[in-house]
């Protein structure tokens, strides 16, 4: 702001990753005649708009501006330069203050060094915290950015500002507050309506998305058709009962829809359109802003900028996120695919050689060390085959590929299909296992999956429950026609921390249990894919109960 103020507010990220280097090194590199361009380019910019802004708000008898634009000139500069820039930023908020608002010189050096140095340190400061992938890219580099160039560095320059004339003598003690709060409004509502646009349309921060070419024309009828409406919005006369007041709040939906299918930069464009017509159009009498019922239209005007500027970050920033995750969570999916497909090959023969060798199809292996050898070559085999089906099955479930058949089974059938199948590994550990279910229970789930899970439970709790222990499978119908299917077991339990471990992917919980970590993970995930859920009670030392419901078949037609 100036002494004006006296009187009176993924792939690609890798790539981004290398550009951005390549970019810092470049700018090391750059000589003295790039800086000297860049500085008075900088100087010039903060002086133009300055002269601009200060003259049209002073003919409506606003002085100061209400929006310092000239603070986005400075921000971009520092953001591009950092320190090399303050001879610039500092040249054109002196030529500003000195000559045009006809400061004292010490009022004027004091202003220009707070000006110059404020947006450097929020630059110096934002880079520590910028995300790698740019800073509109994430949330958090949005509130980096909020917190440093919309509120630290404007606190910088109205602190120096209104130290510099409060030296002057020309202010009571009472001032200073009412005039440190002008001074911060007017810097900050200049950078947030203008310097997001700047950054993104001189390249130096990074799209979230490239707009369509293909769609140049469509896009450009889009954005002209917003601006044009925004534009005769806050062309209109006031008149009574003509435009509600509250109607161009609604333009965060138009401004909305184009940051998310167009482009940040078009969407930010319309948004520093927005604040300066409406500013402008305020100051001057016209717009909805102007009705009988409003109280402070600039101040209106100031919520309006917020709103729409933090709307558009805000959903850019979340989207952006969303969309990054999911491309690496689908790349994720195919790395593991593509590793685990390539290695089942290797590993099929692997086992099967092994089995071959163990059970001396060829002739007898000889040596007594070798078929101990072969023993652990085999079960190691048969180890790392169970850990890469369980990847596969997880990765398919999360990337949503698992598909179900859902269809109306007897748990009869199932269930003592699945017993028979952990029966010897029962018998091996000594555990009795029974089942309990009343006759002619009825569950709807696709069965391939539904085994998978009683499997993966039956097996968790026969490997935690010692030698005489029991596990009992128990299923019951609920009223609303669903399936309430129990394994309890009085193994050595859990606590609540090894209960969330538990249900982790790999999670390991208790001594010496052996097996993959990936069970439960994939038990409750199935289940919730049925629309169900899988829950576990557990105590140390007692035992553990793992339920899981299944619901109702839907109505036709719901």
């Amino acid at each position: 702001m100036s002494v004006s103020a006296s009187a009176d507010l993924g792939p690609s990220s890798d790539r981004e990753a290398r550009r951005r280097l390549g970019a810092a090194a470049m700018a090391d590199t750059r000589g003295p005649i790039h800086w000297i361009g860049a500085n008075l380019a900088a100087a010039l910019g903060y002086f133009v708009l300055g002269m601009a802004v200060s003259q049209f708000f002073a003919v409506y008898g606003l002085f100061p501006a209400p929006i310092w634009l000239p603070a986005s000139v400075a921000v971009v500069a520092a953001t591009l330069g950092g320190a090399r820039m303050v001879p610039g930023i500092f040249a054109g908020s002196f030529a500003i203050n000195f000559l045009v608002f006809e400061a004292s010189l010490p009022a004027t050096l004091l202003i220009s060094v707070g000006n110059a140095l404020g947006p450097v340190i929020a630059a110096a400061l934002l880079a520590r915290f910028r995300p790698p992938n740019g800073i509109f890219t994430r949330f958090t580099g949005v509130v980096a950015f909020i917190v440093c160039n919309v509120l630290l560095h404007p606190a910088i320059t109205a602190s120096t500002g209104t130290l510099a004339l409060a030296m002057q003598g020309d202010l009571l003690p009472t001032q200073l507050y009412s005039l440190w709060i002008q001074w911060w409004l007017c810097d900050s509502g200049g950078t947030l309506c203008f310097a997001p646009a700047l950054l993104l349309l001189l390249g130096i921060e990074r799209e979230t998305q490239a707009a369509d070419p293909d769609r140049f024309r469509r896009n450009l009828a889009i954005w002209a058709a917003v601006a044009v409406g925004a534009v005769a919005l806050f062309a209109t006369l006031p008149l009574p009962g003509a435009i509600p007041w509250g109607l161009p709040f609604l333009l965060v939906i138009p401004l909305s829809w184009v940051a998310l299918r167009i482009s940040l930069r078009a969407a930010y464009s319309l948004v520093s359109l927005v604040a300066v017509v409406a500013a402008g159009a305020t100051v001057a009498g016209f717009g909805p802003f102007q009705g009988p019922e409003v109280g402070n239209p600039l101040q209106l005007v100031g919520v309006l900028i917020v709103l729409l500027a933090l709307t558009v970050l805000t959903i850019v920033s979340l989207v952006s996120e969303l969309r990054e995750a999911e491309a690496a969570s689908e790349a994720k999916s195919m790395l593991v695919a593509a590793a685990s497909h390539d290695l089942r090959t290797p590993l099929n023969a692997m086992i099967g050689f092994s089995e071959l060798m163990r059970d001396e199809t060829w002739g007898p292996i000889g040596n007594p060390r070798y078929r101990t050898y072969v023993e652990h070559i085999h079960e190691s085999g048969l180890m790392l085959a169970e850990i890469i089906n369980g990847i596969l099955d997880l990765s398919k479930i999360q990337a949503g590929r698992r598909e179900l058949t859902v269809r109306r089974l007897e748990w009869s059938k199932v269930g003592d299909a699945c017993l028979r199948l952990i029966a010897p590994q029962a018998q091996q550990k000594s555990v009795i296992l029974t089942t309990r279910a009343e006759p002619g229970i009825v569950v709807h789930a696709d069965e391939m999956a539904l085994r998978q899970i009683l499997i993966n439970l039956l097996s968790n709790a026969v490997k935690f429950t010692p030698a005489g222990g029991h596990v009992v499978l128990h299923c019951t119908q609920m009223p609303d026609g669903g399936t309430a299917i129990e394994v309890v077991d009085d193994g050595i339990g859990m606590d609540a921390a090894g209960v969330a471990k538990a249900l982790e992917p790999f999670g390991q919980v208790g001594p010496g249990g052996g097996g993959t970590g990936l069970g439960l993970p994939i038990a409750a995930r199935l289940a919730a894919l049925h629309g169900g859920t899988l829950d576990i009670v557990s105590t140390p030392g007692e035992g553990t109960v793992v339920r899981v419901t299944l619901p109702a078949p839907r109505p036709p037609g719901a």
